[in-house]
């Protein structure tokens, strides 16, 4: 039985058409009309566009990945996610030490989590953010590897030799982060193969224009660079700037915390208490993480650069990042994975693999 998502506007990303979407077994079977046995048309909708891919988060619901038990409690967030039309996120840890890491790779592998994001341990303790745990390279590290098809891993480049870096490159997609890196660190480690770098412009060596950096030469070689789209991690003109030199490798994250999708308040991060509002602040006033959702850094960013590469930064570029060549745009032969927006880009409805996962209407379907 095939289904059809009808009269509205398509963003591909790489092109807006309105057209209808026919879905077969969970993948699109083709782009235009034909007679359905379900049909899906919503009266506030506006736009439909591929599921949004999160490649850089900590938690959300009230949930911190560090703190995932289960796979129940895995589940719950996987819900949290797709309310907020996110279809396929990689969870994120904050460091700890390497056995506590183990711990919570071993229960991700165990809820069928399609990849992880290490962030740290292997980092420079001098450019730390939240971050309380620190190490040099550690030969355990690669034993999570081997649990998930996407495995990322945030590290300082300058703490790393030679051969620790290429052995991390052989097993992990290596992003450079919470780094002093200079500019002859950060050439060292793309040479290697590093492919991209972690929330740009924070945690990292302020650019100079005598001294570039890790930011310089991010802006200035082909690798994808991270954007906190919460515009307080980085301002309007900021992110212009990277819009424009990096285009297609430009990829939004929302780095959030477990406050994601819960307002304002006050939580914990490693026992202590942190403020959410904005974003996410210690005591002192010091940023260490947001509580935006991936949907929500669209809406602001599209303010800024577009819809249309507010989407594609947050769903072609990601995947082509992560090598899924089954996702991040509405063509036939994807996965269906896809999310219904009003005129002002709300999440009226997700589909995974073609199926509805959520909805703000109790009736979806129109036979």
């Amino acid at each position: 039985m095939n289904k059809c998502i009808r009269g509205l506007e398509i963003i591909t990303p790489l092109e807006s058409f309105r057209d209808d979407i026919i879905i077969l077994d969970g993948k699109i079977r083709k782009i235009g009309s034909e007679i359905c046995n379900e049909e899906i048309k919503i009266e506030k909708g506006k736009y439909v566009v591929p599921g949004l891919i999160d490649i850089h988060t900590h938690g959300i619901g009230g949930i911190l990945v560090n703190d995932v038990k289960s796979v129940e409690s895995y589940e719950k967030m996987t819900k949290y996610y797709y309310s907020h039309g996110v279809t396929t996120f990689i969870p994120s840890t904050i460091s700890e030490n390497v056995e506590k890491l183990i711990s919570i790779a071993g229960i991700l592998n165990e809820a069928k989590s399609i990849g992880i994001h290490l962030e740290g341990p292997i980092i420079n303790p001098n450019r730390a953010g939240a971050h309380k745990f620190f190490t040099r390279f550690d030969e355990r590290i690669l034993e999570i590897s081997k649990l998930f098809k996407i495995k990322r891993i945030t590290v300082a480049p300058e703490i790393l030799s030679d051969r620790e870096l290429e052995t991390l490159v052989d097993n992990f997609q290596v992003s450079l982060g919470h780094t002093d890196a200079n500019s002859d660190d950060t050439r060292r480690a793309i040479g290697f193969g590093a492919s991209s770098v972690t929330h740009l412009f924070n945690a990292m060596r302020p650019f100079h224009h005598r001294d570039p950096g890790v930011i310089g030469v991010s802006l200035t070689s082909p690798v994808y660079t991270e954007v906190i789209p919460d515009l307080v991690h980085v301002n309007e003109i900021t992110l212009n700037i990277i819009s424009k030199l990096k285009g297609d490798n430009t990829i939004l994250v929302s780095d959030s915390l477990q406050a994601a999708g819960l307002g304002e308040g006050e939580f914990l991060l490693y026992g202590e208490k942190i403020i959410c509002n904005k974003a996410c602040f210690e005591g002192n006033n010091k940023l260490v993480g947001s509580n935006i959702t991936l949907d929500e850094g669209v809406r602001r960013v599209s303010k800024v650069v577009g819809l249309k590469e507010a989407i594609k930064y947050a769903t072609y570029s990601p995947a082509s990042l992560l090598n899924l060549d089954d996702r991040g745009q509405i063509s036939r032969g994807y996965v269906a994975d896809l999310v219904v927006l009003d005129e002002n880009l709300n999440v009226l409805m997700t589909l995974k693999s073609g199926s509805v996962v959520f909805s703000i209407f109790k009736n979806h379907y129109k036979n």
